[in-house]
């Protein structure tokens, strides 16, 4: 498994529940949906076949470097920013572990696959990657990235959870560094 760096850079987020002009556009485009239970569901570049992914009130949504939302936790978020003003947050750098196609299997992949149903999809290279993610099905192009935001492990070193998610390749290339 590879390692990243996410660099450090100034974003815009925007926190769900809370009145902001760029949540009511988001919604008005499509982009945002808010739903009956009050959570939200978010169309980022991973969120296939009109299955958004599931936000909730209090979590952020950022806009990828091709103007798609996409949701941050909000202890991710808060733990992962610094706020700056506004709607403007400082990203920290941090390292994460990632793996793209064509590296070699690893133990973290292979939990992910037993336990977190990632599968792989040779036959539709638009959406090699699936797993649910966020409330929904996610899918990712052949390109894109499985970045590890968390590894659980217990006493042994067994691997007792993980938190992930796939990034487009675009927006791996323009937000993270490989080390």
């Amino acid at each position: 498994m590879q390692k990243a760096k996410k660099k450090a850079t100034v974003v815009q987020a925007y926190r769900l529940g809370e009145e902001n002009d760029m949540v009511e556009e988001l919604t008005a485009e499509g982009e945002i949906k808010v739903k009956g239970d009050g959570s939200f569901e978010v169309f980022s570049q991973e969120a296939k076949d009109g299955a958004g992914e599931i936000a909730h009130a209090g979590d952020y949504i950022k806009l990828d470097s091709s103007g798609k939302p996409y949701p941050n936790s909000a202890e991710f978020f808060e733990k992962n920013h610094r706020h700056l003003a506004r709607e403007f947050y400082e990203q920290k750098s941090r390292v994460f572990p990632v793996w793209m196609a064509g590296d070699d299997m690893c133990p973290e992949i292979k939990f992910l696959i037993e336990q977190k149903q990632l599968t792989f999809h040779e036959e539709d290279p638009e959406k090699y990657f699936q797993a649910p993610l966020w409330g929904t099905n996610l899918s990712a192009k052949k390109d894109a990235v499985i970045v590890f935001y968390s590894i659980e492990r217990d006493e042994n070193g067994e691997i007792r959870d993980a938190e992930f998610n796939f990034v487009a390749r675009d927006e791996f290339d323009k937000t993270y560094e490989l080390l």
